[in-house]
């Protein structure tokens, strides 16, 4: 077997299948809407025609059902995604105000802490006055007492 008998007998094969879907090539070719004068097929295609007429209307219609269920879909998907977002959206406005508030009464006990602090350090600068007087009135007796006893 020569590689010449391989080509010959594909092209046997393509003729062979030709016209069939699928065999020897993709589309057949368009049959003529009308036939040959005294063919019986030209009336066959004009007694199908309101056959095919009812078959474009309902595939037109199941077409558009079928996109109008996705556009619809795609609405139902589009507002679920924008309640998720609102939700999100609500929680994170919810987390914010604990956080503020936490904020406030942080800002309130460091107030009274400063508070504090100021007055504990009034309480130590009078006791250091009182600790001083003390001190020079204890020592300004012991110098009268020695200067009293001599």
């Amino acid at each position: 077997m020569d590689p010449g008998d391989s080509d010959r007998s594909r092209r046997r094969i393509s003729r062979e299948f030709q016209g069939l879907p699928g065999r020897g090539e993709l589309w057949f070719s368009p049959r003529p809407a009308s036939g040959f004068p005294g063919d019986r097929r030209s009336t066959d295609v004009q007694e199908a025609s309101p056959l095919l007429e009812d078959l474009r209307q309902r595939l037109t219609r199941a077409f558009q059902w079928a996109i109008q269920r996705r556009a619809s879909r795609r609405a139902q998907e589009a507002a679920a995604v924008a309640a998720l977002e609102e939700q999100s959206r609500a929680r994170k406005e919810i987390t914010l105000a604990g956080q503020r508030a936490k904020l406030v009464e942080m800002h309130f006990q460091n107030h009274q802490l400063a508070r504090t602090l100021l007055d504990l350090n009034m309480k130590v600068q009078q006791l250091k006055k009182e600790c001083e007087l003390g001190f020079t009135s204890d020592s300004q007796s012991q110098k009268d007492n020695t200067a009293n006893s001599k």
